[in-house]
């Protein structure tokens, strides 16, 4: 599966292509995106590997045409899993001079939080409906 990943996600002389950092691996055990992946997957032609690169897109483009909610959560799972990879984030890091990780749970460095700004809708009451579930009848 590979071939189908390295065609989603070639690499090249910078970033590293999807089999370099093991993205099958994550897609096959990721609870969300291990479905989709191996519906997909079951649905590629025999001698997938062996096609030329065009020929490769071309079976991807009639997968997704097939089979559209499973190919887009393949997509989101594979550039999710793939853009949040260690050595990628390091790729995005020394290019752009800026820090790639997540902003939680460290954060982002904010300006001080001036409460005055919320001291308009801080001061009206609730605007719903207390409800039983809530516990706060």
């Amino acid at each position: 599966m590979s071939a189908m990943l390295d065609t989603m996600i070639p690499g090249d002389a910078d970033f590293p292509a999807a089999s370099a950092i093991g993205l099958h691996d994550a897609l096959t055990t990721h609870d969300r995106f291990a479905a989709p992946y191996a519906a997909i997957t079951a649905l590629l032609p025999d001698g997938f590997d062996a096609l030329s690169a065009k020929d490769k897109e071309a079976a991807l483009t009639d997968l997704e045409r097939q089979s559209p909610a499973e190919f887009n959560a393949l997509t989101v799972g594979a550039y999710s899993l793939y853009y949040t990879h260690p050595q990628v984030a390091a790729v995005i890091e020394a290019l752009t001079g800026h820090t790639a990780r997540p902003p939680q749970p460290a954060g982002h460095p904010l300006e001080p939080f001036d409460p005055a700004m919320v001291a308009v809708p801080a001061a009206r009451g609730p605007l719903y409906r207390p409800t039983p579930e809530a516990k706060d009848v």
